[in-house]
């Protein structure tokens, strides 16, 4: 059992994959409805108006774009690639960054697996000891 703090009120709960405890999940939930709503109706405000208007600090609406919930219009330095700096409009990384992690993570997948085709271990697993009892012995 994982238990954590939560990242928003510091009460102990049991982790289960968010940093947040049930309530200030829902809390969250209902922070983000409102910030949804405010850009629905005014497309073209930007982080500090939306944060005024509906008491959503904007380190939680941060968040929501970094999470991919909300997206700029525009990249916005604001917003940085989290590997490269470049400006970018959602996410933590640019497409660029993207297509190239992807790339490296296929190229060792395809190494790792590679390299395990080299051994012939036929599906069995012994100890050295018993491997070396039921193998024929050389004169």
């Amino acid at each position: 059992m994982d238990i954590r703090n939560c990242k928003m009120c510091g009460r102990i709960y049991q982790y289960s994959g968010s940093n947040y405890c049930y309530n200030c999940l829902q809390e969250l939930e209902e922070m983000f409805r409102r910030v949804r709503d405010y850009i629905d109706e005014n497309p073209a405000a930007n982080v500090v108006d939306v944060s005024e208007a509906t008491d959503v600090e904007e380190k939680y609406i941060l968040d929501f774009l970094r999470e991919g919930r909300l997206e700029l219009k525009e990249a916005s330095p604001g917003l940085p690639c989290e590997r490269c700096g470049r400006p970018i409009r959602s996410g933590r990384y640019c497409q660029d960054c993207i297509q190239d992690m992807t790339r490296e993570l296929k190229k060792g997948l395809n190494e790792e697996a590679n390299r395990g085709k080299d051994l012939d271990f036929k599906g069995h697993m012994h100890t050295a000891d018993r491997f070396r009892k039921n193998s024929p012995q050389k004169p």
